[in-house]
């Protein structure tokens, strides 16, 4: 708390004598926000510290593309790839993020089933006709509500009041964006909460994790519902009524409502399979340390990889990277049949091929060789083999074979040609399609990538 001088004082100085229950709630409110700030802080000052220390000067690579193309699963394979034991030394750390993603799935389908209110009540007038089995599901589900709030303020470092009904979501949420057919998700800011903690463990080596009273109560609800969650999900009636709304949970980030039995254990560890599809949104830019811990293959150096948010209001922080580095650009294989989350009235393909006009054209980026990653090529697939017409969204397409070779290709020759045209000089281009959760085939196009920036570096140092 703040003395006479501005100077902070650490611990409060003590309750006064005469004090109501709700002005002591209050002031201890206040003295838990204070410190978990000023924790925050000192988590990112030492990151800091232990950064500088290293001192180090490696390959540095820029992920560009759009919300939910993939670029936070991409960097978590370079990860792996590069740092395999760091990467398996923090996925406890990504547990909280895991059960977040399987309580909004659930209470994604019961919001569906039985919409609410304005005033938070359930409506009478339902848009399904629940059977006894799911409202009795419905009643035994509900304190996976409280499990939301609990696990939303841990990973965002919030104290601000939750949204748990996504058709009311607000600017001030934390939710990224609202859509009628996907599960919310969360929004958290570079260096906060738990950002935070993750950055500290990354840079500094830090190997503490907390287990809270309110995070094993947590766990322990998530396992007493497993079986209730089981039945919700194999409903016939859900799943009909999810095929109705065009609902496709599978294929959303964050998906592990098939995973429950494993992953609802009270004594559940992530697997590096479940690290990469973990789904948490970031804010602002963020860069990352990655160690090489083969230092006789990799000469010891660090990679430093920029890992930027993809929605349109922050594409205008991306500038300031364009110097000198090598450049991934993410682009999402299977926008060629939905919109923007921020603006329903953009298709996303077309907003992705503008994206990469913009970098193939930017004066700053022409001696850079580019590396194109056009993911989620298992998507796609599913997709067409579901019977969803490619030439209906891109009439240009016309009458070839509605199937994923033939599909991928004429993306790929699309983004190739855009690069001849409106790149200020001749270069090079190398593109890949990829499945980011697969981290054997994601593997061999990193170990590519490393290869393109060795030989880079040894041709400006005269090498070869």
């Amino acid at each position: 708390m703040p003395t006479a001088t501005g100077e902070s004082v650490w611990p409060p100085p003590s309750s006064p004598s005469e004090e109501s229950q709700e002005d002591r709630e209050a002031r201890l409110e206040q003295e838990k926000e204070a410190k978990r700030v000023s924790d925050a802080i000192d988590l990112d000052l030492n990151a800091e510290k232990e950064a500088k220390k290293k001192n180090v000067h490696g390959a540095k690579i820029l992920l560009l593309g759009q919300a939910e193309s993939g670029k936070s699963t991409i960097l978590k394979n370079f990860q792996l790839h590069f740092s395999p034991n760091a990467f398996h030394a923090e996925a406890e750390i990504w547990r909280p993020v895991i059960h977040l993603n399987l309580v909004r799935s659930v209470n994604f389908i019961i919001n569906m089933l039985a919409p609410r209110s304005a005033s938070g009540t359930t409506s009478p007038t339902l848009t399904y006709p629940l059977n006894d089995s799911i409202r009795r599901l419905f009643f035994s589900l509900a304190p996976l509500k409280s499990v939301e709030t609990s696990l939303t303020k841990r990973i965002s470092g919030s104290l601000s009041p939750v949204i748990l009904d996504n058709s009311s979501t607000s600017a001030d949420s934390p939710y990224a964006h609202y859509h009628p057919a996907k599960a919310s998700e969360i929004s958290v800011r570079s260096g906060v909460g738990w950002k935070g903690l993750l950055k500290f463990r990354r840079q500094s080596g830090s190997s503490s994790e907390t287990h809270s009273p309110e995070d094993i109560q947590n766990r322990r609800i998530i396992s007493a519902c497993a079986d209730d969650i089981i039945a919700l999900w194999r409903s016939p009636g859900v799943q009909e009524k999810l095929r109705q709304e065009d609902v496709f949970l599978k294929d959303q980030p964050g998906f592990f409502l098939e995973d429950i039995e494993r992953i609802s254990k009270v004594d559940y560890l992530p697997t590096p399979d479940d690290v990469l599809r973990a789904r948490v949104s970031t804010i602002g830019p963020e860069e990352h340390h990655i160690p090489m811990e083969n230092s006789l293959e990799n000469g010891g150096n660090d990679w430093i990889i920029y890992d930027v948010g993809g929605d349109r209001s922050q594409r205008a922080a991306w500038a300031q990277f364009f110097d000198d580095g090598k450049f991934n650009y993410v682009s999402l294989l299977i926008a060629f049949n939905q919109a923007l989350a921020e603006d329903e009235t953009v298709n996303r393909l077309a907003d992705s091929m503008k994206l990469w006009r913009m970098i193939c054209s930017n004066k700053l980026l022409a001696s850079v060789d580019l590396i194109l990653l056009l993911n989620k090529i298992d998507i796609l697939d599913a997709q067409l083999k579901a019977g969803v017409q490619f030439s209906k969204y891109v009439t240009s397409y016309r009458d070839k074979p509605n199937e994923t070779e033939a599909v991928a290709k004429y993306l790929l020759d699309m983004f190739t040609s855009l690069h001849k045209q409106h790149s200020t000089k001749k270069r090079k281009m190398h593109p890949h399609l990829t499945c980011a959760v697969d981290t054997k085939a994601t593997a061999a196009v990193i170990t590519h990538i490393q290869e393109l920036i060795l030989i880079k570096t040894l041709a400006q140092t005269n090498i070869i």
